[in-house]
């Protein structure tokens, strides 16, 4: 699907090819979400561990980019989970997307 496909284009299409257009979409945010992940993880850590650059890492090095990877990965895990729950809670009360102005982040 190289081109973007608007409602009434999508509305158009067969239930089954709106679930692969869906599934692509899906599959599309899921690798730019990793890659933002890594790119973010890589940034923060190295910024706050590697004080210091050289050839190697030092054990304080290597302890602190675990210590903080852990932690990254825990908080973006937390986020992930709750914004998953409040959009599907926005999604059970029939406001979704289109209908009800969106979920609130409040």
């Amino acid at each position: 699907m190289d081109q973007l496909l608007d409602i009434e284009q999508l509305q158009k299409l067969t239930p089954q090819q709106q679930e692969q257009v869906i599934a692509g979409v899906k599959q599309q945010a899921a690798l730019a979400n990793a890659q933002s992940l890594i790119t973010e993880l890589s940034e923060k850590c190295t910024i706050k561990c590697i004080t210091a650059p050289g050839t190697s890492l030092t054990g304080g090095d290597k302890q602190c980019l675990q210590r903080c990877m852990d932690r990254f990965m825990d908080t973006w895990n937390l986020v992930s989970q709750t914004l998953q729950k409040r959009l599907q809670e926005e999604l059970q009360q029939g406001g979704g997307f289109m209908g009800g102005g969106g979920p609130s982040f409040s």
